[in-house]
């Protein structure tokens, strides 16, 4: 398998695979246990790796949102502990889930190690959350560490999306409102009036082309079989989760 048929075979599955984690009883328990709650389990959650940083860093990173949004959320973090520990009990829930979820699926050992690989080798450049989540030490279970893997992939594929947005000159609500509705931007905290979508579907596709493109050079760093193995796990996954 190419560079590119795994980055166009790969590349929504993994975008879309975190709605399967993010609300997951685990996940909920183990954020719970560790007494964050509210938005502080999304916005604590995933931005914890990145310390005990401004807002703005935070607001950088999540791109897409709202600032006041995530302001709100990352407040409640730090009000309820430290983001560090959100962002560990993020990724322990994330390992029981996979331990759960995909478990009894064969090679999981394969894919985290090819996944790995490739993070290994692609560098963060202004992807401050990709940078972060790379850093957490890899579980020994082969379930936990491929769902962690998913992860880390899934923030690197963020990193390029929104790279690849600015190329091409969209603001996060012309990003939203180019592949989505206006109540999916509403989701992300914005509020209307909202621009026309179809003007700017074009700049959106050619952002997700930057993306996929980069993501074929991340997957360069494994051999065709890896990658073979890799987007087939990452199908395997999808279809038991529905994503």
């Amino acid at each position: 398998m190419t560079p590119e048929q795994t980055a166009a075979q790969t590349g929504m599955a993994i975008a879309v695979l975190g709605r399967s984690y993010f609300m997951a009883e685990p996940v909920s328990q183990a954020l719970e246990e560790a007494g964050f709650s509210g938005m502080a389990r999304y916005v604590g959650a995933r931005g914890g790796v990145l310390g005990d940083v401004a807002t703005d860093v935070v607001v950088s990173g999540f791109a897409l949102f709202h600032p006041a949004m995530i302001e709100s959320g990352w407040n409640q973090t730090k009000e309820q502990g430290a983001p560090a520990d959100a962002a560990a009990a993020f990724a322990a829930g994330i390992g029981q889930w996979a331990t759960d979820t995909i478990g009894h699926l064969d090679g999981l050992g394969d894919f985290a190690g090819a996944a790995r690989a490739v993070i290994d080798a692609t560098e963060p450049m202004s992807q401050a959350l990709y940078a972060g989540w790379r850093a957490l030490p890899v579980p020994d279970h082969p379930a936990a560490a491929a769902g962690l893997a998913l992860q880390v992939l899934r923030e690197l594929r963020f990193g390029f999306h929104v790279h690849g947005l600015s190329a091409v000159g969209l603001t996060p609500v012309e990003a939203i409102i180019a592949q989505t509705n206006p109540q999916h931007a509403e989701f992300f905290g914005w509020s209307g009036p909202f621009p026309d979508p179809e003007p700017l579907q074009d700049r959106h596709r050619q952002a997700e082309e930057i993306t996929s493109a980069r993501m074929a050079e991340a997957y360069e760093a494994i051999d065709a079989d890896r990658r073979a193995h890799l987007a087939a796990t990452v199908a395997a996954i999808a279809e038991i989760t529905g994503g």
